[in-house]
């Protein structure tokens, strides 16, 4: 897969878990998991943006706009199906974003122009860092059924 491809699906991904986390935090009970979800969404749509500001100016230097493998893409995204609850939302939230983040740093290791593997390796760590999030609110949920609150600690890449 080539640089443009890989930010064309990255598109899609972002997109995806940004109307996960939105279609969760509609639907949870817990306002502290609500803001989670809503944080997280907020993190996606950022990632959107900014894989869309390389996206176009690959696609206006190469001029040709790539088609999105569906195949690749199902392998990407984690099968929501029916979220029973918050719980349940986090493990699959965790699932995704370990996915996400693996995706981008194989297409780092794949790029060929210094901004695009720099911002898909940035993007690997921010996406690590979220599946931290949810791995921290899983097991403080599993411990003690108490919901952290919100940002406990910082997600900001050094």
């Amino acid at each position: 897969m080539d640089e443009l491809e890989a930010l064309a699906l990255a598109l899609e991904v972002e997109k995806a878990e940004m109307k996960f986390y939105l279609d969760l935090a509609r639907r949870t009970r817990d306002e502290k998991a609500r803001k989670m979800f809503l944080f997280l969404a907020r993190e996606e749509a950022d990632h959107w943006e900014q894989f869309e500001e390389r996206f176009l100016e690959r696609v206006a230097e190469e001029c040709r706009l790539p088609a999105v493998s569906e195949e690749l893409l199902g392998k990407l995204l984690v099968n929501a199906g029916n979220v029973e609850s918050e719980v349940d939302a986090v493990k699959i939230g965790m699932e995704q974003e370990k996915l996400t983040w693996e995706f981008y740093e194989r297409a780092a290791e794949e790029a060929k122009h210094e901004p695009i593997r720099r911002l898909f390796e940035e993007l690997a760590r921010i996406e690590k860092g979220h599946y931290e999030l949810l791995k921290a609110q899983y097991d403080a949920v599993m411990k003690t059924g108490i919901w952290m609150d919100y940002q406990d600690f910082s997600l900001e890449v050094d």
